[in-house]
């Protein structure tokens, strides 16, 4: 069985809050969001995780998109994705994983809010997500949870 990834999907005037990421030189997008830890549900992970990455605080509307991976390339997970209302804070790399690593440099993150009118052109990951979102942002979110399962292998990697 794999992993699990508690991911938000947080909608705030018109932007949407993404992590800028640069690994292996290459710049790309990704929704805020991490693992579940043994001791908690996907939607506590969902929480924790905003606030690892982001410092912002959320509460969790609905889950919107689930992704189940036939296979366990490059430690993919399977990812459960929450639309989230944004409640308080200001977008700050908080006190996780990721700060370290950017510190040794390794990689580079910034959480970032993001216009909606821009994601289309957004390098962002997982693309088949993106496009599910773009879609159900025109249709405000009618849609019962959409769920799909990916080879890995076969996810698109460019626009």
């Amino acid at each position: 069985m794999l992993p699990t990834r508690a991911v938000a999907v947080i909608i705030h005037n018109n932007t949407v809050l993404l992590m800028e990421r640069m690994s292996t030189g290459k710049e790309y997008f990704t929704f805020p969001g991490g693992g579940v830890e043994d001791d908690e549900t996907v939607e506590q992970a969902v929480i924790r995780e905003v606030k690892e990455e982001t410092s912002l605080e959320v509460k969790i509307e609905k889950l919107i998109y689930k992704h189940f991976y036939n296979d366990n390339f490059k430690g993919r997970s399977n990812q459960y994705f929450y639309l989230c209302s944004y409640i308080s804070g200001v977008p700050m790399l908080g006190e996780a994983n990721e700060k370290e690593e950017m510190k040794l440099g390794k990689e580079f993150y910034k959480p970032q809010w993001m216009p909606v009118s821009q994601l289309s052109s957004l390098l962002l990951y997982p693309l088949e997500i993106k496009d599910w979102l773009i879609e159900d942002i025109n249709n405000n979110f009618v849609n019962p949870p959409r769920e799909a399962t990916l080879n890995v292998k076969e996810l698109r990697e460019t626009l």
